[in-house]
């Protein structure tokens, strides 16, 4: 492929590209055509193509077909929802209900089995919490995914066994396959080339079956690790575009369960108490971390509290793997110091700090400037990447930029400002470590109508101008991309 007539930053010259064998053989101006395509970019920008490095693919997947209860305010509300949706469906519509959205912090009361057995009857029905680590099950989605008969909802260790089986409900199967094809083309269609799937059960497996159009990384849990095809960089598809990621382990909870492991209690004036939840004990966690590095595999560790980041750095440093905290959304001083000595890479989702700016605020009183420390962690060297979470926030890179950029949802500016980042710092970790485009490279590329990257501009505080950092994540929101080439195959265009 030859791409013509693109600029590679805010005041470069127009160049041709020319991509070849899925890598970038030439850049200059005026390239001789050599028989392959020619695109014609017209004067766009070019940049390096996008990564989400933190998705759940299979819940994602699901998501197009799912009751969205974002932002319901009391049980009562939710229950109302699921009675509606059923409602429309009517009686012979067969297929089992899944939502996801709602925040055990906001229903106000316990959600229990009973409870929603009275609203949905022999309808299956799954009620996923926004931060997916819990859910809500009727008696008959119990019984069909042959689990015993409880009072209340799943959490944790024993929800994340169950994810994976969902296409196991009627009707489920049939959406998971519908979602896989439209994820990928509303990935692409933002610019999104690449994605770390971290979904539960053997994505390594069923990834090489489908029709993939964009590179992905897949993950291994540890109770599957045996499974694992190859180390981590093996490719398991004949295109090449699938190959093999870290091993995955969940080390806490999540802070709208009030399950994240935290160095200092919860303290939220509602009766929460304790310090969150340490899913794996450190010697388990050290033993995961053992084979994987046997087996050449790396570490993805979920830590969101501060005490897990602890315990996930100790035992890093014990094996002596490469590693990433996924999510490292409250650190420390002296864990942001550590990552940067040990290298261990922040995977980092900063559209979440969009809805946990209030919930922080409330449940980790004082403690607020622990959260989504982007700047600390660049300042002090540790690498940093971003993504999503997807399906918990959009797979939208630009968002994730946007809120990098100024931490802000609403119209307070933004949260800790100091932890902003300049918008091309935010582009360069969402491209997989590609800082910049250049012969050899792979033809992963993207073509934007505008360029969004501009510095914003600080004043004598060192600080981001509001403003102007207000205004730079609202170009990043709004950007239009126009192509997405993967490996040299055009893949989206506008």
């Amino acid at each position: 492929m030859l791409i013509r007539e693109v600029r590679l930053g805010r005041g470069a010259d127009v160049v041709d590209v020319r991509i070849r064998d899925g890598l970038i053989a030439q850049i200059g101006p005026g390239l001789a055509r050599a028989g392959e395509e020619v695109l014609v970019g017209g004067g766009a920008f070019m940049i390096p193509g996008l990564w989400d490095q933190h998705v759940h693919t299979g819940q994602l997947a699901q998501s197009h077909a799912r009751l969205d209860t974002t932002g319901v305010v009391s049980l009562a509300e939710l229950l109302d929802q699921v009675r509606k949706e059923l409602a429309a469906r009517g009686e012979a519509d067969g297929r089992a209900l899944v939502g996801f959205g709602h925040r055990l912090l906001d229903l106000g009361a316990e959600p229990t089995v009973a409870l929603l057995d009275a609203v949905t009857g022999a309808v299956p029905t799954v009620l996923i919490g926004g931060d997916a680590h819990h859910a809500w099950l009727n008696s008959a989605a119990l019984a069909a995914l042959a689990l015993p008969p409880r009072r209340g909802i799943i959490a944790e260790d024993e929800w994340f066994a169950v994810t994976s089986r969902l296409p196991e409900l009627p009707g489920v199967a049939e959406d998971v396959q519908v979602g896989m094809t439209m994820l990928q083309e509303q990935a692409l269609a933002r610019g999104v080339v690449g994605l770390v799937d971290m979904e539960w059960g053997v994505p390594f497996e069923q990834w090489p079956r489908r029709e993939t159009r964009m590179r992905v990384r897949t993950a291994v849990y540890p109770e599957y690790i045996e499974s694992a095809p190859g180390p981590t960089g093996t490719v398991l598809d004949a295109a090449g575009l699938v190959t093999m990621g870290p091993l995955k382990v969940i080390a806490d909870g999540a802070l709208g369960s009030h399950s994240a492991y935290t160095r200092e209690p919860y303290s939220d004036g509602h009766g929460w108490q304790g310090r969150g939840v340490l899913s794996v004990p450190p010697p388990h966690l050290r033993e995961a971390l053992q084979r994987a590095k046997q087996l050449g595999l790396t570490a993805a560790v979920h830590a969101i509290g501060d005490a897990a980041a602890q315990v996930v750095l100790d035992a890093v440093e014990a094996v002596g793997i490469s590693a990433r905290i996924e999510h490292a959304q409250m650190l420390a001083d002296e864990d942001v110091a550590r990552m940067a000595a040990l290298g261990v890479t922040a995977s980092v989702q900063p559209a979440h700090l969009l809805d946990d700016r209030d919930m922080t605020e409330e449940i980790w009183p004082g403690r607020g400037g622990q959260a989504y420390r982007l700047r600390d962690l660049l300042s002090a060297g540790a690498p940093v990447v971003m993504g999503s979470d997807a399906p918990v926030v959009p797979l939208d890179p630009w968002l994730a930029m946007a809120a990098a950029v100024h931490r802000s949802a609403d119209t307070r500016p933004g949260w800790y400002p100091a932890q902003q980042l300049q918008p091309g710092e935010a582009l360069a970790a969402s491209t997989d470590g590609v800082q910049s485009l250049s012969a050899g490279g792979l033809g992963d590329v993207v073509l934007l109508e505008d360029w969004p990257f501009d510095p914003v501009p600080t004043g004598a505080d060192g600080l981001m101008d509001d403003a102007a950092a207000r205004e730079a994540a609202a170009r990043l929101r709004e950007v239009r991309v126009l192509v997405t080439v993967v490996a040299g195959r055009l893949a989206a265009q506008a």
